[in-house]
């Protein structure tokens, strides 16, 4: 079963009300308790921040500045768009998959609004920047220089709230996924998980996770490093302990190349607020259906061999 198949089954799992509730309710606790530890933090968080800040060139932290909210503003058009397609298309998609088999159509519309925003921010990069610039200047250095701070201590405390919500969910996910497999792939049997391993996986991540959170906060500083370090970090808290699970459950091991793409993919619906907690379900259930399709075909093969 090709990957990108097992992506659209995934997508169409998220609809299920039972998956909706579990990621909602596993995004509103981790809320709660973040907005917590953010309030009692802050101060210290924010004052590292400008420390960092004071030690920069103001034309660099205004450029610096600009470019963020340029990287993002292309992030979040990109994926709003294709959120939006997929919500208004969805039933025409479907019925496109099924009479065509043409698994690579969703790919493919991500690709051209990809291409067509690449476009619109590449060829209109100044007049963007321009207009970000022009915001800015007209803030005096010291604002400047908070909003900035402010900006980034939300990311971090957001990068934190993110990772919460993939190592809680992993637990959480285990009854529905074996429910599931029940349901849709009764002939295959489930394995047994070792949870000792599997917290120990999720602890060694969460140490990697947060020391190069810390050690690599000040690239944060810089343009599209910082994209790049958030979609790293977001991988890293992710991609082995997800794959040990499926393993586990259901014996089938993925290509590296596999891991990374439902990886990267999980990584990006982060940058969207309120979707980015239905980034874990996304990352679990991808894997759920390549490995029990895997195993599908596997067992009908052998059948077919000893007819």
């Amino acid at each position: 079963m090709e990957l990108f198949q097992a992506i659209s089954l995934a997508v169409k799992d998220l609809g299920r009300w039972d998956i909706k509730v579990l990621s909602i309710i596993n995004g509103i606790i981790w809320l709660i308790i973040w907005i917590g530890i953010g309030y009692f933090s802050w101060d210290y968080i924010f004052s590292f921040t400008m420390h960092l800040l004071n030690l920069i060139p103001f034309s660099f932290i205004k450029f610096s500045g600009g470019y963020i909210i340029y990287t993002l503003l292309g992030i979040q058009a990109v994926l709003i768009t294709i959120g939006i397609l997929f919500a208004l298309l969805n039933e025409p998609i479907e019925k496109a998959l099924e009479k065509t088999h043409f698994h690579y159509l969703g790919v493919t519309v991500g690709a051209i609004v990809v291409l067509f925003w690449g476009f619109i921010f590449f060829f209109f990069k100044d007049q963007i920047l321009g207009y970000i610039y022009h915001i800015l200047k007209f803030l005096p250095f010291k604002t400047v220089e908070e909003l900035i701070a402010a900006f980034l201590t939300v990311l971090y405390l957001y990068l934190l709230y993110t990772a919460s919500l993939f190592f809680s969910f992993l637990f959480i996910i285990i009854p529905k996924i074996k429910h599931l497999a029940k349901q849709e792939y009764p002939d295959i049997e489930i394995g047994h998980i070792n949870y000792a391993k599997l917290i120990f996986i999720l602890l060694r991540d969460f140490i990697i996770f947060f020391v190069l959170a810390v050690v690599l906060y000040p690239v944060m500083l810089v343009p599209v490093l910082n994209f790049l370090t958030l979609l790293l970090l977001f991988v890293i808290s992710i991609k082995e302990s997800y794959h040990y699970l499926i393993k586990s459950m259901f014996h089938e091991n993925f290509s590296q190349i596999e891991l990374w793409i439902v990886s990267l993919i999980s990584a990006l619906l982060n940058f969207l607020p309120v979707i980015n907690i239905f980034s874990p379900a996304f990352e679990v259930l991808t894997l759920y259906h390549q490995a029990l399709e895997k195993k599908k075909e596997k067992l009908a093969s052998n059948i077919s061999n000893n007819v």
